[in-house]
């Protein structure tokens, strides 16, 4: 079993390196604790759009094309992402080519470019990847659910911004964004797989810049949520998209652990209570899964599903039987034994990745304040006692605090309402 080595740079920012012995494999991983949710009403979209930015041009490779042909030419995996309370940038290459991944990552998170000609034609196709996101139902379900569960927070709000945020954004703002929350102490690096002793020297020399942290603007979620909430999102599909959620529970809570294996035991799985019953029995639908996900004191516990028109007043219906069957009865030793093997099968199987286990370590290390490694995180999980994941369910499954999301043909969500009272 590798073990994570932590230390910390002179400028504030914490490294840590993950030695994979058995890899060729080397992930650079720069994790940026800022995020849609820290955005004020001018700023949405902008953790986002200067994510994109970070990829069109730095100080050593000043240009989109010279980036990219870098790292293509080494047959890197790279790519980056945005999310509700972090950015992340990451280079996965062969070993031999670690130094320049650090490099790269490096040069992105210190010394972007952000030109204001490229921000311009880059807000066009953001505005693009927007509107794909907005036309295609599976993937849009989920911000709709969100902006129900979440209303009047900035959790709320999409990720991306809408189309008008983001062409009002100005390159000074993007720059000023930069400047402000791309710091040694709002960061982390992880650097995980076939690490060499001169890694942590050459970590070092590239990224020990030092900025001051501005403050961040992190507004605290209180579910006040008394009545069902129905959003409607009125299209022509042959297919509804339905997903209904809760809040739940948030980072370092330790009730979260339960709440995983709840939503494995619901619809985790092609064996789960919701797929047998929905697909299988009933074959009312294709997919349908549960899922459990945490931000900084609140998450959200949700159940989706792609089906037919026609049927899904019985298909709600059926759901709400399996959450009040799962608050009232307990969970079966069996069927709780499976959930774990489970997860702790599929945690094993992504793990082997160099890209999976940056990205375990460096979650674990800003939101859980922890350095468990994965054999102490499946101790514990093998700990959960039945009861738990009743508790959990009984916390956080009440019909007075849900929120039920369609995408379909629907001109009211008024008789929604009634199949949630």
């Amino acid at each position: 079993m590798s073990t994570t080595k932590f230390h910390r740079l002179p400028n504030g920012l914490p490294v840590l390196a993950v030695p994979m012995p058995g890899t060729d494999s080397a992930t650079v991983l720069a994790l940026v604790h800022i995020g849609s949710r820290h955005e004020n009403v001018t700023e949405k979209g902008l953790s986002h759009v200067l994510e994109h930015m970070l990829f069109k041009g730095t100080q050593k490779w000043p240009t989109a094309k010279e980036l990219s042909q870098t790292l293509d030419g080494v047959g890197a995996d790279y790519n980056a992402f945005t999310s509700k309370e972090h950015t992340g940038y990451y280079v996965k290459v062969a070993s031999q080519h670690l130094p320049l991944a650090i490099d790269v990552v490096a040069d992105m998170v210190w010394q972007p470019r952000l030109d204001g000609a490229e921000l311009g034609r880059e807000k066009k196709v953001i505005c693009e990847e927007i509107k794909m996101y907005e036309d295609n139902p599976i993937m849009h379900i989920g911000d709709l659910l969100e902006g129900a569960v979440f209303q009047g927070s900035s959790l709320g709000v999409n990720i991306a911004g809408s189309q008008r945020s983001v062409v009002a954004l100005r390159r000074a703002q993007v720059a000023g964004y930069h400047r402000r929350h791309y710091a040694p102490k709002r960061m982390l690096l992880v650097v995980a797989g076939k690490i060499s002793t001169a890694t942590q020297r050459f970590i070092q020399m590239r990224f020990n810049e030092r900025r001051p942290t501005a403050a961040l603007r992190e507004a605290p979620f209180v579910a006040r949520q008394r009545t069902p909430r129905v959003a409607i999102q009125k299209k022509d599909t042959q297919q509804v998209q339905l997903a209904l959620g809760f809040p739940s529970y948030g980072w370092r809570d330790k009730r979260f652990l339960a709440l995983e294996l709840l939503a494995t035991v619901l619809g985790g799985n092609m064996s789960s209570r919701l797929f047998l019953r929905l697909r299988e029995r009933e074959g009312l639908c294709y997919s349908i899964q549960a899922l459990a996900d945490q931000y900084q004191g609140t998450g959200i516990f949700a159940v989706q599903a792609g089906l037919d028109r026609a049927r899904l007043e019985q298909a709600i219906r059926l759901i709400r039987e399996e959450l009040e069957r799962v608050v009232r009865e307990p969970i079966r030793q069996e069927e709780l034994k499976k959930a774990k093997e489970y997860i702790k099968g599929k945690l094993t199987l992504a793990l082997e990745d160099s890209s999976a286990r940056a990205s375990w370590v460096a979650k674990e290390f800003m939101f859980e304040h922890s350095r468990e490694a994965p054999h102490e995180f499946m101790a514990r999980l093998e700990r959960v006692p039945a009861h738990a994941l009743q508790k959990a369910a009984a916390d956080i499954l009440k019909l007075n605090q849900a929120s039920l999301a369609l995408i379909g043909p629907f001109s009211s969500a008024a008789p929604w309402h009634k199949l949630l009272a």
